[in-house]
């Protein structure tokens, strides 16, 4: 294969076609923009040792209280699994507009490091390639660069809205060879390897804007991914290239951006201070192009914490490209971290509980990224032990009604919810009542709950829900007792009061479940002719 892809790229002005950018101007600073940065990440190889490590170099330029930006430089023995980070507040003695040239002075250190595009003999760029030169108190980096693919932008044109209210210009370089020399410790050695680039600035502010997870991939069959998913405020994944999207280069350097792809998360770990979970492997699902991948990080301590925490490293890939096996190699740069979930299970009304009676629950912090299943718990013994009544329950309802316990027996409930791997668990509080096996006859004439008020109850013709407060829309399923769905709604208007048809259902016992769009809720009717 030739992984060069033909050299007609590599002059300058250059200008990919459908894109906004024209290198080198746009390597460049851009001081119109609030937030830029200049982001390297590579996998490399001991000459001397056959060590393999791997290093992040970020430059920000982010002006804040009388200083212009940070400096990140992660360094790792992938072997040995030692990282290193070390963040540095910096002042841009040269940061040019019309190429990539950055000087970096590191006021606390008090010395200066560099990112340049490289020159000949007689003073002109060389068109993408480059020099790196950076350290920290635990290692350093002298590189020379090279990209072996043009730059390719993400989104449609590189330009487009990130999250709900940001703006970002971004490309990426996918493809190039590293040499040069690491300091690791007290190891010095000349290396080899491969690096990502990647280029942002806009407006955003990465302190504050919304929560990401972000993964580039190369693949061993020649393509790429910049796998790109960004979270709402209250942890909600919409479907939207605003928020997620997934750009493919493929194996003859052509690109495009899709949002048609699904990113299962398959396991989650903390950080060794236990207090930060993030996700550790996931399975990316994209069915028009045959990709299903496997990505999982390599380390459980590769977090950064200054100026704000979040994990940087590396991954390994496999899987299945167009019905052929793949490997491959990547970074995982996570800002986005998980957290147990709290339940609230609504206490049981009247105190009286019968086995056709749903018992309900609300989970306090949902979250997208974080799927959850639940246990129906219960205790006979004052609280002195909980036993599994119901297990692998996906709804935030259940109905046990199968129950060994006797009628009058007293006791006590809990809710046990729990992701994928149970790293993440958590116990709701805990609601007690009496057993009470009547029949199956409900002969309120409405229904009080905590947000509404459902009448008639028993109904022939329809049931009315009045909402203690306003809504936008509803959506209801009704179940019949042993959870099989019996009619599904769509979007409903509504103000405070609706009503719900159930002319066309048979006599008995149904679950009502409703859903607002801010909270869901579960009761218990009952439908005569």
């Amino acid at each position: 294969m030739n992984t060069t892809y033909g050299q007609e790229w590599k002059t300058y002005p250059y200008s990919p076609e459908g894109g906004i950018f024209t290198f080198p101007g746009d390597e460049g600073h851009h001081p119109e923009d609030s937030v830029e940065w200049w982001y390297i990440t590579g996998h490399l190889q001991g000459m001397e040792t056959g060590t393999r490590y791997s290093f992040m170099l970020t430059y920000f330029y982010f002006p804040y209280a009388g200083f212009d930006g940070f400096r990140i430089l992660n360094l790792a023995d992938e072997d040995g699994g030692t990282f290193f980070d070390d963040m540095e507040i910096v002042n841009y003695q040269e940061l040019a507009t019309d190429r990539l040239l950055i000087d970096a002075f590191l006021v606390f250190e008090n010395r200066n490091e560099f990112w340049k595009t490289s020159t000949n003999s007689e003073g002109q760029l060389i068109p993408f390639e480059y020099e790196i030169s950076a350290r920290s108190n635990a290692g350093s980096i002298d590189l020379e660069v090279t990209s072996l693919r043009p730059p390719i932008y993400v989104g449609d044109s590189g330009y487009f809205k990130q999250g709900a209210d940001s703006y970002t210009s971004y490309y990426s370089q996918t493809r190039n060879t590293v040499t040069g020399t690491i300091v690791f410790g007290d190891n010095t050695e000349e290396i080899s390897g491969t690096a990502w680039i990647d280029r942002q600035f806009g407006m955003f502010n990465t302190l504050s804007a919304e929560r990401y997870e972000w993964f580039s991939v190369q693949l061993s069959n020649g393509m790429e991914l910049n796998i790109w998913n960004l979270f709402t405020g209250d942890n909600q994944l919409p479907d939207s290239p605003a928020f997620k999207h997934i750009t493919i280069v493929k194996e003859d350097a052509t690109h495009l951006t899709t949002k048609d792809f699904n990113l299962e998360r398959l396991s989650y770990h903390y950080m060794p201070d236990s207090a930060m979970c993030y996700s550790q492997s996931w399975r990316l699902l994209v069915p028009g192009f045959g990709i299903d991948l496997i990505i999982a990080t390599q380390h459980d301590n590769c977090e950064v914490q200054r100026p704000f925490r979040f994990y940087e490293g590396t991954t390994t890939v496999s899987g299945i490209v167009n019905g052929l096996t793949v490997s491959g190699q990547g970074f995982a740069e996570l800002v986005k971290g998980y957290e147990p979930p709290e339940i609230y299970i609504y206490p049981v009304e009247n105190s009286i509980w019968e086995p056709t009676t749903p018992i309900h629950w609300e989970l306090i912090n949902p979250d997208d990224g974080r799927p959850l299943q639940y246990t129906l718990e219960y205790s006979t013994d004052t609280l002195q032990g909980f036993h599994p009544a119901i297990s692998g329950i996906s709804d935030t309802f259940c109905i046990w009604n199968d129950t060994p316990l006797p009628d009058g027996q007293q006791v006590w409930f809990r809710i046990q919810g729990y992701n994928v791997d149970t790293t993440l668990s958590g116990y709701s509080n805990i609601t007690d009542a009496v057993v009470q096996k009547t029949g199956s006859s409900i002969d309120e004439h409405s229904l009080e709950h905590p947000f509404m008020v459902i009448y008639p109850n028993p109904a022939d013709n329809f049931v009315t829900i009045r909402f203690k407060e306003e809504i936008s829309y509803f959506a209801y399923r009704i179940l019949d007792i042993s959870g099989k769905q019996i009619v599904e709604s769509g979007r409903n208007s509504a103000d405070k009061t609706a009503e719900i048809d159930v002319q066309s259902l048979e006599s008995g016992i149904y679950i009502l479940k409703i859903s607002t769009g801010v909270r869901d809720y579960s009761t218990r009717i009952q439908v005569v002719e």
